[in-house]
């Protein structure tokens, strides 16, 4: 019942990293719970003191650490048995070695039935990446949604994945919108590692031979699509979605502009599509920002930016079929109906 095992995807687990603060911010098993056994200032004074002076101190004070926090891992685990009775709670470190299996022995004495991971993260970072690495033929062909920016391209991905419909969101595991002004709303992070792993996640829930994805570049934000699943969907199945003018302003004000201080926000970004724009558009649209004329700000920035620069990508791709938005919703129905009369996986 406390054995080592091997990492396979299981909804039905809950995953403890036991690795410090930053070891989880650089990179994690999704939906996994951060509860350090060494915090980053312990497990460098451990460290320390393994390589210069004594392993067997290093153990020792690394023990003392560890068992000062067991009745946070006790009260966590009590919450989740009682609020996830059929899961199966697993523990992880970096490479399922000491800290891991330290816990988990320590928990035994408390008959706490768990797990830990056999290869720790890094070993669930290599099947991460022997999954996104894979050939091409191995990944599912991507029906492609492309269009303008505002049309919905993300909410109409919602509402398919709500219908039980495969779907990879590229934009969400990025933490990105996709765009030079993507990181308002969002902490403007990512990394590497948390994306792949994100769209290791979302791939394993695919199981048909098809999946619904937005068009993007290959760079969003401060990742990269793997360059065999970017390949695979520029030979995708591409879909034209079209929204009118006014549709697509409203839609976009109610994405971006929430908090008191969003003027503030987009002054800061405006500054990254500058070299984009004459000098006379990039001052109008500051003024607009500081007059809060958000609608005409939004009409302006499309007009002269984002709608230029997307229609070349447009133009590049054979769209099987075009809908027109009104509601995301009737939209996604008239996607899987199109999608259930046509001969593509018949």
């Amino acid at each position: 019942m406390y054995q080592a095992i091997p990492y396979f995807f299981d909804e039905n687990a809950i995953y403890i990293d036991v690795r410090s603060e930053s070891e989880f911010k650089t990179g994690h098993i999704p939906d996994a719970i951060n509860l350090p056994i060494l915090y980053d200032l312990e497990r460098h004074e451990v460290g320390w003191i393994y390589k210069n002076a004594s392993v067997e101190e290093a153990k020792r004070i690394g023990l003392k650490y560890g068992s000062e926090k067991l009745h946070l891992f006790y009260d966590t685990l009590f919450q989740l048995r009682n609020e996830y009775p059929c899961k199966k709670i697993i523990f992880y470190c970096a490479r399922g070695g000491y800290r891991s299996r330290s816990i988990a022995l320590l928990l035994r004495s408390i008959d706490i039935p768990v797990y830990w991971l056999k290869g720790g993260y890094k070993g669930y970072r290599a099947e991460v990446l022997n999954k996104l690495n894979q050939p091409a033929e191995n990944y599912p062909d991507f029906i492609v949604l492309n269009g303008l920016t505002g049309v919905g391209k993300t909410h109409i991905l919602e509402k398919l994945h709500a219908l039980d419909q495969p779907v990879i969101d590229l934009e969400g595991a990025a933490n990105h919108r996709g765009s030079n002004l993507g990181t308002i709303g969002t902490d403007e992070f990512q990394s590497v590692q948390s994306f792949e792993n994100n769209l290791y996640h979302q791939l394993m829930q695919v199981k048909t031979p098809y999946c619904f994805v937005e068009s993007e570049s290959r760079r969003i934000g401060q990742v990269f699509v793997p360059k065999t699943m970017y390949n695979k969907m520029q030979e995708g199945h591409f879909l034209l979605i079209n929204a009118s003018m006014d549709f697509r302003i409203n839609a976009l004000i109610k994405d971006y502009v929430h908090e008191d201080n969003f003027s503030t926000v987009l002054q800061k970004a405006l500054p990254r599509i500058q070299p984009y724009l004459s000098n006379a558009i990039y001052s109008d649209l500051m003024r607009l920002i500081e007059s809060k004329e958000y609608e005409a700000f939004t009409r302006l920035i499309l007009d002269e930016h984002y709608d230029p620069v997307y229609q070349k990508s447009i133009e590049k791709h054979l769209h099987l079929e075009t809908f027109q938005v009104e509601d995301y919703a009737q939209c996604s129905i008239d996607i899987i109906n199109w999608l259930a009369n046509s001969s593509l996986f018949q």
